[in-house]
């Protein structure tokens, strides 16, 4: 009779085979559990969840990428703060060669005090030259033009500096009524007009301008504009180093009225090409990048290389007073470099912050891919544990049965 003893086998041990290969799986998995909690990971292999490791890896692509844009902001911060403490220097040292030319500007300046005054100015003139020479971040200069970038183009520009009221209440120029026009074209180089009412004999006046030019030191004057041997000058306009200035009616009483207008010349915009500007890297990807281009702010650059208040032309003190004027755009020019690196400063703490933020999101996300659920893991870990515990017992219960088989033959 065949399967007399049910559940009997000699060839195979079919509960041990079954209590065998549940084992391996439990056994797999406890593995896995282990593996999982000794190195905090869910996915510690690409066979636990190939997806899932894809998207984390990219995502630890782009943490990776912000956290070291961050670095690079830190970095180019300092480097701003370098330019900007440099800059600083600079308008003090503008600052005290236009405290020298006003002293210049006074008649009782003699004109050896005036080349002593000179003489102290070049010294200053030359510490602007080294600083904009010198200045650097980590090798990198900064103020030498080196890396200036695209430069808008600066329009001329014509200052009324002292506009003398006259005796009919009219004024020499008039600001209201659109006195200066001032030049958007090369024409123009810097200097300053001097227009002045002289008496010419009795009786008669007229209205002189001279021009000095700040670049060469040159004086082109008097010249008569308009004169009159009785009653007044109509009011009319004069063309000067391509600035058209209107004045008002001239009466006797106003001679000696004097009144100077600053003219600064066009600048055309410069691409820079072999002088690009600074790039910060400012966020992971690529592209993400923030410029700043900080122009030469040396003497040549700001345009006071030549200024000289010993330099007169045959003026009293006219090369003194152009000096004032001077200064005062070279401390425009190094206080618009100033905004622009102090705006991207405020702009790459606002790449910062986003840095930062995006950072910590992108983190939490990869960790939800990445990191074990501990609690669940050690509860998945002691059911397995019992598991092979019990696996096992049974595997060698299960062994037991063959001998049973053997009874039979005794």
């Amino acid at each position: 009779m065949p399967n007399a003893i049910g559940g009997l086998s000699v060839a195979n041990n079919l509960l041990a085979n079954t209590a065998l290969n549940n084992l391996d799986k439990n056994q797999s998995s406890l593995g896995k559990l282990v593996n999982q909690l000794s190195s905090g990971l869910r996915i510690a292999s690409a066979a636990d969840d190939p997806s899932g490791l894809a998207i984390a890896t990219n995502l630890t692509s782009q943490v990776n990428g912000y956290d070291q844009a961050a670095r690079n902001i830190q970095d180019a911060t300092n480097a701003a703060t370098v330019a900007d403490g440099a800059l600083s220097s600079v308008t003090n040292i503008l600052q005290q060669i236009r405290t020298l030319a006003v002293s210049a500007s006074s008649d009782i300046t003699s004109q050896s005090d005036k080349q002593a005054i000179q003489a102290q100015i070049n010294q200053l003139l030359q510490e602007v030259n080294q600083i904009s020479d010198t200045t650097n971040f980590n090798g990198i200069n900064l103020l030498d033009g080196s890396h200036a970038g695209y430069q808008a183009a600066t329009n001329a520009t014509a200052t009324i500096t002292t506009n003398s009221v006259l005796s009919a209440g009219d004024q020499l120029v008039t600001p209201a009524t659109t006195a200066v026009a001032a030049p958007t074209s090369a024409t123009a180089v810097d200097g300053t007009i001097e227009l002045q009412v002289v008496s010419t004999g009795t009786g008669t006046f007229a209205l002189q301008q001279t021009f000095f030019n700040s670049a060469t030191g040159v004086t082109t004057g008097p010249t008569t504009v308009a004169s009159s041997a009785v009653g007044v000058i109509a009011a009319g306009s004069v063309t000067v180093n391509g600035t058209t200035i209107n004045y008002g009616a001239i009466g006797t009483n106003d001679v000696g009225s004097t009144a100077y207008i600053k003219v600064s010349q066009y600048v055309p915009a410069a691409q820079n090409a072999t002088s690009p500007a600074l790039n910060f890297q400012a966020g992971a990807n690529e592209g993400a990048v923030a410029q700043v281009g900080i122009a030469a702010t040396n003497t040549a650059q700001l345009r006071i290389s030549n200024v000289n208040v010993a330099t007169n032309g045959g003026f009293a003190s006219l090369g003194a007073e152009d000096v004032i004027g001077q200064i005062d755009n070279a401390i425009n020019i190094v206080n618009a470099e100033r905004a622009q690196v102090g705006a991207v400063t405020n702009s790459l703490a606002v790449d910062s912050t986003n840095d930062n933020t995006a950072s910590v999101n992108l983190q939490a996300s990869e960790s939800a891919i990445m990191d074990v659920i501990v609690g669940a893991a050690t509860a998945l870990d002691n059911q397995e544990q019992i598991l092979v515990q019990i696996g096992t017992t049974m595997l060698a219960q299960s062994n037991t049965n063959a001998q049973t088989v053997l009874g039979l033959f005794r």
